[in-house]
């Protein structure tokens, strides 16, 4: 059985050392995450055509289920991600979001 690698187990070019000896991910490593967003009733299409044009976006299109939209996301670093969460969050039609990172292969 193949053993999954945490994100602590990065190539050794994407990590440094922080003031207190600490190895910890450089911001140039990329994250991809899926974006679970809920809207206003009927505003689906609106939210994701907005969210599409983001940067760090690579697609968002409206779905059924317990979402209402969904985002595709590549950036570079956490702190790029959770931006990025922020400014969808913070949307005048959303109501909530759930970010799924994903797992290292």
């Amino acid at each position: 059985m193949k053993k999954l690698k945490s994100l602590h187990t990065l190539h050794a070019k994407e990590k440094k050392k922080d003031c207190s000896g600490v190895q910890t991910m450089t911001r140039d490593i990329t994250v991809k995450a899926c974006v679970l967003i809920r809207v206003r009733p009927g505003r689906h299409y609106e939210v994701a055509r907005e969210i599409a044009s983001f940067d760090g976006v690579k697609s968002a299109f409206a779905v059924m289920g317990g979402a209402d939209v969904v985002a595709r996301i590549e950036v570079k670093g956490m702190r790029a991600l959770t931006a990025l969460g922020t400014e969808i969050g913070n949307l005048p039609d959303v109501v909530t979001t759930e970010t799924l990172v994903a797992a290292e292969e």
